[in-house]
Protein backbone atom coordinates (compact mmCIF):
# COMPACT_ATOMS: atom_id res chain seq x y z
CA UNK A 1 0.00 0.00 0.00
CA UNK A 2 1.33 3.42 -0.98
CA UNK A 3 0.25 6.38 1.15
CA UNK A 4 1.02 10.01 0.34
CA UNK A 5 0.54 12.96 2.70
CA UNK A 6 0.83 16.61 1.68
CA UNK A 7 -0.07 19.99 3.14
CA UNK A 8 -1.16 21.56 -0.16
CA UNK A 9 -1.39 25.25 0.88
CA UNK A 10 -3.86 25.35 -1.97
CA UNK A 11 -5.30 28.36 -3.83
CA UNK A 12 -2.63 30.49 -2.13
CA UNK A 13 0.20 30.31 -4.66
CA UNK A 14 0.85 31.15 -8.27
CA UNK A 15 0.72 28.47 -10.99
CA UNK A 16 -2.08 26.55 -9.27
CA UNK A 17 -2.86 24.63 -12.47
CA UNK A 18 0.72 23.41 -12.84
CA UNK A 19 0.78 22.44 -9.18
CA UNK A 20 -2.37 20.35 -9.57
CA UNK A 21 -1.05 18.68 -12.70
CA UNK A 22 2.22 17.78 -10.97
CA UNK A 23 0.42 16.21 -8.01
CA UNK A 24 -1.98 14.28 -10.27
CA UNK A 25 0.89 13.05 -12.42
CA UNK A 26 2.78 11.68 -9.42
CA UNK A 27 -0.33 10.00 -8.00
CA UNK A 28 -1.07 8.30 -11.30
CA UNK A 29 2.46 7.44 -12.39
CA UNK A 30 3.41 6.01 -9.00
CA UNK A 31 0.07 4.24 -8.59
CA UNK A 32 -0.52 5.62 -5.09
CA UNK A 33 -3.33 3.97 -3.14
CA UNK A 34 -4.26 6.65 -0.59
CA UNK A 35 -3.66 10.39 -0.49
CA UNK A 36 -4.08 12.41 2.73
CA UNK A 37 -4.24 16.18 2.19
CA UNK A 38 -4.29 19.22 4.47
CA UNK A 39 -5.03 22.91 3.81
CA UNK A 40 -7.44 21.89 1.06
CA UNK A 41 -9.17 25.13 0.20
CA UNK A 42 -12.23 26.42 -1.60
CA UNK A 43 -13.32 30.05 -1.87
CA UNK A 44 -16.15 30.72 0.57
CA UNK A 45 -18.22 32.78 -1.85
CA UNK A 46 -17.74 30.43 -4.81
CA UNK A 47 -20.72 28.64 -6.30
CA UNK A 48 -21.72 25.24 -4.87
CA UNK A 49 -21.46 22.37 -7.30
CA UNK A 50 -22.67 18.78 -7.58
CA UNK A 51 -20.10 15.98 -7.63
CA UNK A 52 -20.22 12.53 -9.16
CA UNK A 53 -20.46 9.27 -7.22
CA UNK A 54 -16.73 9.23 -6.46
CA UNK A 55 -17.27 11.99 -3.90
CA UNK A 56 -18.42 10.15 -0.79
CA UNK A 57 -18.48 13.08 1.63
CA UNK A 58 -21.45 14.98 3.01
CA UNK A 59 -20.18 18.57 2.94
CA UNK A 60 -20.87 21.21 0.31
CA UNK A 61 -18.29 21.42 -2.45
CA UNK A 62 -17.58 24.74 -4.18
CA UNK A 63 -16.61 24.96 -7.83
CA UNK A 64 -12.97 25.92 -7.11
CA UNK A 65 -12.42 23.23 -4.43
CA UNK A 66 -8.83 22.00 -4.73
CA UNK A 67 -9.77 18.37 -4.12
CA UNK A 68 -12.51 18.54 -6.75
CA UNK A 69 -10.01 19.82 -9.31
CA UNK A 70 -7.59 17.05 -8.39
CA UNK A 71 -10.34 14.44 -8.71
CA UNK A 72 -11.07 15.62 -12.24
CA UNK A 73 -7.41 15.30 -13.21
CA UNK A 74 -7.41 11.78 -11.75
CA UNK A 75 -10.32 11.00 -14.09
CA UNK A 76 -12.61 9.52 -11.46
CA UNK A 77 -10.23 6.70 -10.55
CA UNK A 78 -10.29 7.58 -6.85
CA UNK A 79 -13.00 7.84 -4.23
CA UNK A 80 -12.61 10.99 -2.18
CA UNK A 81 -14.05 12.88 0.76
CA UNK A 82 -13.62 16.38 2.13
CA UNK A 83 -14.45 18.35 5.28
CA UNK A 84 -14.20 22.11 5.77
CA UNK A 85 -12.53 22.90 9.10
CA UNK A 86 -12.28 26.68 9.47
CA UNK A 87 -12.05 30.02 7.71
CA UNK A 88 -8.61 30.41 6.15
CA UNK A 89 -7.03 33.73 5.21
CA UNK A 90 -10.43 35.41 5.57
CA UNK A 91 -11.68 33.98 2.27
CA UNK A 92 -11.34 30.20 2.19
CA UNK A 93 -13.11 27.19 3.58
CA UNK A 94 -9.90 25.49 4.69
CA UNK A 95 -10.26 21.75 5.07
CA UNK A 96 -8.98 18.21 4.80
CA UNK A 97 -9.36 15.57 2.09
CA UNK A 98 -8.60 11.90 1.57
CA UNK A 99 -8.45 10.08 -1.77
CA UNK A 100 -8.48 6.29 -2.11
CA UNK A 101 -8.27 3.85 -5.01
CA UNK A 102 -10.11 1.40 -2.78
CA UNK A 103 -13.60 1.66 -1.37
CA UNK A 104 -14.18 4.04 1.54
CA UNK A 105 -16.57 2.20 3.83
CA UNK A 106 -16.84 4.66 6.76
CA UNK A 107 -15.73 8.15 7.72
CA UNK A 108 -15.27 10.30 10.83
CA UNK A 109 -15.05 14.04 11.43
CA UNK A 110 -13.47 14.61 14.85
CA UNK A 111 -13.24 18.03 16.50
CA UNK A 112 -9.80 18.28 18.13
CA UNK A 113 -9.91 21.74 19.69
CA UNK A 114 -11.90 23.18 22.56
CA UNK A 115 -13.31 25.78 20.20
CA UNK A 116 -15.86 24.88 17.55
CA UNK A 117 -15.94 28.43 16.19
CA UNK A 118 -15.60 28.06 12.41
CA UNK A 119 -14.27 31.62 12.09
CA UNK A 120 -11.42 31.03 14.57
CA UNK A 121 -8.21 30.14 12.77
CA UNK A 122 -6.99 27.83 15.55
CA UNK A 123 -9.92 25.43 15.17
CA UNK A 124 -8.75 21.91 14.25
CA UNK A 125 -10.46 18.72 13.10
CA UNK A 126 -9.30 15.32 11.92
CA UNK A 127 -10.78 13.43 8.99
CA UNK A 128 -10.69 9.65 9.25
CA UNK A 129 -11.80 6.99 6.79
CA UNK A 130 -12.03 3.23 6.83
CA UNK A 131 -10.74 1.73 3.59
CA UNK A 132 -11.18 -1.83 2.37
CA UNK A 133 -8.47 -3.20 0.10
CA UNK A 134 -9.30 -6.75 -0.91
CA UNK A 135 -10.00 -8.54 2.36
CA UNK A 136 -8.05 -6.06 4.49
CA UNK A 137 -9.60 -3.05 6.18
CA UNK A 138 -7.57 -0.19 7.63
CA UNK A 139 -8.08 3.36 8.83
CA UNK A 140 -6.36 6.53 7.62
CA UNK A 141 -6.60 9.88 9.39
CA UNK A 142 -5.48 13.20 7.98
CA UNK A 143 -4.92 16.06 10.40
CA UNK A 144 -3.27 19.46 10.77
CA UNK A 145 -2.48 20.01 14.44
CA UNK A 146 -1.50 23.14 16.32
CA UNK A 147 1.60 24.09 18.30
CA UNK A 148 2.92 22.60 21.50
CA UNK A 149 3.03 25.83 23.51
CA UNK A 150 -0.12 27.52 22.21
CA UNK A 151 -1.87 29.24 25.13
CA UNK A 152 -5.41 28.83 23.76
CA UNK A 153 -5.38 25.52 21.91
CA UNK A 154 -2.23 23.56 22.88
CA UNK A 155 -1.08 20.54 20.90
CA UNK A 156 -1.44 18.14 23.82
CA UNK A 157 -5.22 18.58 24.09
CA UNK A 158 -5.67 18.14 20.35
CA UNK A 159 -3.47 15.06 20.35
CA UNK A 160 -5.36 13.44 23.22
CA UNK A 161 -8.61 13.72 21.25
CA UNK A 162 -7.07 12.33 18.07
CA UNK A 163 -5.35 9.52 19.94
CA UNK A 164 -8.54 8.57 21.76
CA UNK A 165 -10.41 7.87 18.51
CA UNK A 166 -7.52 6.48 16.48
CA UNK A 167 -6.12 4.16 19.14
CA UNK A 168 -9.54 2.54 19.65
CA UNK A 169 -9.54 0.93 16.20
CA UNK A 170 -8.92 -2.82 16.06
CA UNK A 171 -7.18 -2.73 12.68
CA UNK A 172 -4.13 -1.11 11.08
CA UNK A 173 -4.32 2.68 11.52
CA UNK A 174 -2.27 5.39 9.85
CA UNK A 175 -2.08 9.01 11.01
CA UNK A 176 -0.89 11.29 8.23
CA UNK A 177 -0.44 15.01 8.06
CA UNK A 178 1.11 18.21 9.35
CA UNK A 179 1.62 17.71 13.08
CA UNK A 180 3.68 20.89 13.69
CA UNK A 181 5.89 18.59 15.76
CA UNK A 182 9.64 18.99 15.07
CA UNK A 183 11.37 15.73 15.94
CA UNK A 184 14.39 17.57 17.37
CA UNK A 185 12.47 19.18 20.26
CA UNK A 186 12.75 17.04 23.35
CA UNK A 187 9.76 16.27 25.59
CA UNK A 188 7.28 17.89 23.21
CA UNK A 189 4.87 16.83 20.48
CA UNK A 190 6.98 14.25 18.64
CA UNK A 191 7.99 12.33 21.75
CA UNK A 192 4.42 12.52 23.09
CA UNK A 193 3.10 10.72 20.01
CA UNK A 194 5.81 8.05 20.22
CA UNK A 195 5.28 7.55 23.94
CA UNK A 196 1.61 6.83 23.24
CA UNK A 197 2.68 3.83 21.16
CA UNK A 198 2.62 5.22 17.60
CA UNK A 199 5.34 4.16 15.20
CA UNK A 200 7.13 6.68 12.99
CA UNK A 201 7.11 4.94 9.61
CA UNK A 202 10.43 6.56 8.76
CA UNK A 203 11.99 4.59 11.63
CA UNK A 204 10.45 1.35 10.33
CA UNK A 205 11.38 1.82 6.68
CA UNK A 206 13.94 -0.37 4.95
CA UNK A 207 14.70 2.47 2.52
CA UNK A 208 14.67 6.14 3.56
CA UNK A 209 15.07 9.17 1.31
CA UNK A 210 15.03 12.77 2.53
CA UNK A 211 14.37 14.25 5.97
CA UNK A 212 13.00 17.81 6.17
CA UNK A 213 9.38 18.45 5.15
CA UNK A 214 9.48 22.26 5.41
CA UNK A 215 12.31 24.55 4.36
CA UNK A 216 12.63 28.21 5.26
CA UNK A 217 9.97 30.44 6.80
CA UNK A 218 6.38 29.14 6.74
CA UNK A 219 3.25 30.15 8.62
CA UNK A 220 3.70 29.56 12.32
CA UNK A 221 7.44 28.91 12.10
CA UNK A 222 8.95 32.23 11.07
CA UNK A 223 12.14 31.52 12.96
CA UNK A 224 12.78 28.18 11.22
CA UNK A 225 15.01 28.80 8.22
CA UNK A 226 17.19 25.69 8.08
CA UNK A 227 14.48 23.10 7.60
CA UNK A 228 12.22 21.09 9.86
CA UNK A 229 10.58 17.71 9.93
CA UNK A 230 6.96 18.40 10.95
CA UNK A 231 4.92 16.19 8.57
CA UNK A 232 4.57 12.49 9.34
CA UNK A 233 2.95 9.17 8.63
CA UNK A 234 2.45 7.22 11.85
CA UNK A 235 1.08 3.69 12.26
CA UNK A 236 -0.20 1.75 15.25
CA UNK A 237 1.72 -1.45 14.50
CA UNK A 238 5.21 -2.53 13.48
CA UNK A 239 4.27 -2.68 9.82
CA UNK A 240 6.71 -3.94 7.20
CA UNK A 241 7.51 -0.51 5.73
CA UNK A 242 9.37 -0.85 2.46
CA UNK A 243 10.18 2.80 1.86
CA UNK A 244 9.70 6.31 3.22
CA UNK A 245 10.62 9.24 0.99
CA UNK A 246 10.30 12.99 1.06
CA UNK A 247 8.63 14.06 -2.17
CA UNK A 248 7.74 17.34 -3.91
CA UNK A 249 10.97 18.86 -2.57
CA UNK A 250 12.46 20.03 -5.87
CA UNK A 251 14.77 17.02 -6.04
CA UNK A 252 12.25 14.21 -5.86
CA UNK A 253 9.41 15.77 -7.92
CA UNK A 254 8.77 19.54 -8.19
CA UNK A 255 7.89 21.77 -5.26
CA UNK A 256 4.10 22.30 -5.10
CA UNK A 257 3.60 23.83 -1.64
CA UNK A 258 5.38 25.43 1.30
CA UNK A 259 5.52 21.87 2.66
CA UNK A 260 7.07 18.82 1.06
CA UNK A 261 5.14 15.56 0.91
CA UNK A 262 5.85 12.10 2.28
CA UNK A 263 5.32 8.91 0.29
CA UNK A 264 5.34 5.71 2.30
CA UNK A 265 4.98 2.16 1.03
CA UNK A 266 4.37 -0.94 3.11
CA UNK A 267 3.20 -4.47 2.41
CA UNK A 268 -0.39 -4.03 3.57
Amino acid sequence: MKLLTLNTHSLSDANEDNKLKAIAHVISSRDIDVIALQEVNQTMNAKSISCDEHYVGRDIIKEDNFALALSKLLEGKYYWTYIPVKVGYDRFDEGLAIFSKHKITASENTLLTTTNDYSFWKKRNALGVEITKGTQSFYVYTAHLGWWDDDEEPFIKQWKKLNSVAASKDMPVYLAGDFNAPDVLKDQSYETIKNDGWKDTRDLAKKVSGRFTAQGKIDGWDEAVDGMRIDYIWCNRDENVLSHEVIFDGKNEPVVSDHYGILMEDNL
